[in-house]
């Protein structure tokens, strides 16, 4: 199997990733060198694209002045 060492950026409340793949549940510290499969990866990096997408679209409507809706 094949293996990439990744390191996941920290986050403001620094929680670690958390997930399951194939009934087998995966915890990720942020900030410190892991070595996981190249299949969990991949699925971390997409997750951490959607997260910051997520936040970027949540962003407007939780500044002080607010977005306007049409």
């Amino acid at each position: 199997m094949k293996t990439e060492t990744i390191i996941l950026e920290r986050t403001a409340p620094n929680i670690p990733w958390e997930g399951c793949v194939n009934s087998v549940n995966y915890r990720i510290e942020r900030g410190v060198p892991v070595e996981v499969p190249d299949f969990l990866a991949k699925l971390i990096r997409q997750c951490e694209i959607e997260r910051k997408l997520s936040e970027d679209r949540v962003r407007a409507y939780t500044t002080p002045s607010g977005a306007r809706l049409a």
